[in-house]
């Protein structure tokens, strides 16, 4: 069904590039549009230090988002992408954690784009998303009987979905924009539970690993309300 659908659209796309192609050169205007944004939501929490902002639970991993467009119809491609590496820890003496995270979201999908008024415009359109997490935890928590648990998780995700945005232009090339969005992503998540301690039950108390793992299948339907806010230059 996904493989039809995105067939449909993209021949879609074809003929209206190819009607569009036309009509631009025969008139001498400007074919595409290109729209490049970023987002705004991780600037403003540390500016405004909004602890308790929705800022804070927004569920949009897209830092950066692309798109070109036709001129003429609307009709374009649309990409965006979200990169997290983070490596942090803790320790108060007795209990010592270390956390290293790879996190990334991709996207790319076909939209169409409506031209409200001079200054407003708003866009709808089809998206597949896919989605990794793999990330570590090791925690250590020290005396007589030191144990280390080390936790490695990774989470693969495919999908996709409708979405929909709607832009501000302050300028003819700049604008504040949001979106929102619901996706449907199924999955696997594998996790690894290695525990390390000592044995007493044998004399000499050697250290002793212990190994449990989780493999499931995984499914989700996510809704991204449109407080994700995005800086976008056309060009």
């Amino acid at each position: 069904m996904k493989k039809i659908l995105l067939t449909a659209l993209s021949s879609a796309l074809i003929c209206s590039v190819a009607s569009a192609q036309e009509d631009t050169v025969s008139s001498g205007g400007k074919m595409f549009e290109h729209h490049i944004g970023v987002q705004l939501n991780t600037l403003i929490r540390q500016v405004f230090n909004f602890n308790n902002s929705t800022t804070n639970t927004n569920t949009n991993p897209y830092l950066l988002v692309y798109s070109i467009n036709l001129a003429k119809s609307g009709w374009g491609l649309r990409i965006g992408g979200g990169y997290n590496t983070q490596s942090f820890g803790t320790d108060d003496g007795i209990t010592k954690t270390d956390n290293d995270l790879n996190d990334w979201q991709g996207r790319l999908g076909i939209e169409k784009s409506f031209r409200l008024s001079e200054k407003w415009r708003a866009g709808v359109g089809i998206d597949a998303v896919i989605s990794s997490n793999n990330d570590k935890t090791t925690t250590m928590v020290r005396g007589n009987d030191t144990t280390t648990t080390v936790v490695n998780s990774t989470i693969k995700n495919i999908g996709g979905g409708a979405m929909g945005w709607v832009r501000y232009y302050i300028t003819p090339h700049i604008a504040l924009g949001t979106e929102t969005s619901f996706y449907y992503m199924t999955g696997t998540q594998k996790q690894t539970i290695s525990i390390t301690q000592r044995d007493f039950t044998i004399f000499t108390r050697p250290m002793k690993t212990t190994t449990s793992s989780i493999d499931q299948h995984t499914k989700q339907g996510t809704i991204s309300l449109p407080i994700a806010f995005y800086i976008i230059v056309r060009f």
